[in-house]
């Protein structure tokens, strides 16, 4: 606690220029900070708010996948605020990518700040996965409610973020993994990765929603983990049963388009895949991958 209230201080100064209305709370334990917030604005509340758990007991994931996240073990916040993302190219779907490559951008600057040789780049899995070679670190989830008092078109908008400190399985990855650290000597903690990544994030998002994914789009190629790939895609059902089966299409990944859309070459031609109730995985690995943190 005292960790992440420490750079939530941080994160208080390092946000005041670009949004000073901003409120920042650390609670000891919550069963979501995505629900939280979701609940708060529904009340009325829409300030932009960051909220952090130093305990999370009913995290939710992508199709309602659930993760209880371990204190020490990883970081897990959500960033609510007020946005009209019917005005953006893309919306909510454009919105976590350019949300994955902010958080990306911020964790490799943070672990290249730290001693040790340079780390290969973190990575983007579409549409909300974040990636260290080939290994899930972390994920997003964004979710968008009616609100009173909002301006006609907004919807209070919870963006939720975790981020793995610890492997989380034997094919998920961790930060401390990432970055070689000596554990017993300079752990790295959860407070220290969300004063890395809240602030790009705030700014990010704002820079979004008057600009959408187009600016971005380059950078985001440069990471993306599918790009080239062969891949299986599934669509229709939810959960980890939309996998169990066979995949509704495969192809090669080409990217993705400025609303923040897959494109997949397959025998039918170049499709089109936006997020929704599908999933994609590369082909060679088609299984499905170990749960992850979300807020």
């Amino acid at each position: 606690m005292i960790d992440l209230n420490t750079a939530a201080e941080q994160i208080w100064l390092d946000t005041q220029a670009d949004c000073p209305n901003i409120s920042i709370e650390v609670l000891p334990e919550t069963d979501s900070t995505n629900t939280q917030l979701l609940a708060r604005g529904r009340a009325g509340d829409t300030a932009p708010m960051l909220l952090a758990a130093h305990r999370q007991t009913a995290g939710r994931g992508r199709h309602g996948r659930q993760w209880v996240a371990r204190p020490g073990d990883s970081l897990t916040f959500s960033l609510g605020l007020p946005l009209d993302l019917d005005q953006v190219p893309g919306g909510g779907s454009a919105l976590s990518l350019a949300v994955g490559l902010a958080i990306a951008e911020a964790l490799d600057a943070g672990l290249a700040a730290l001693p040790g040789p340079a780390q290969p780049p973190i990575t983007l899995k579409w549409p909300n996965d974040l990636w260290w070679q080939q290994r899930k670190l972390g994920g997003i989830l964004i979710e968008a409610t009616p609100a009173p008092g909002l301006t006609a078109g907004q919807r209070w908008v919870v963006i939720g973020v975790g981020i793995n400190l610890r492997p989380q399985g034997d094919q998920a990855s961790g930060l401390a993994h990432a970055c070689l650290q000596d554990l017993s000597a300079t752990p790295l903690t959860a407070g220290q990765v969300w004063a890395w990544v809240a602030p790009k994030l705030l700014r990010a998002v704002r820079r979004f929603a008057l600009e959408g994914f187009a600016p971005v789009q380059a950078a985001y190629a440069q990471r993306d983990a599918l790009a080239g790939q062969d891949v299986a895609l599934w669509r229709g059902a939810s959960g980890n049963a939309m996998l169990r089966g066979a995949p509704t299409d495969t192809g090669r990944a080409d990217g993705v388009d400025q609303q923040g859309a897959l494109l997949v070459h397959t025998d039918a031609g170049l499709q089109r895949w936006t997020t929704g109730d599908v999933s994609v995985r590369l082909a060679a690995s088609s299984a499905p991958p170990p749960t992850h943190p979300l807020a």
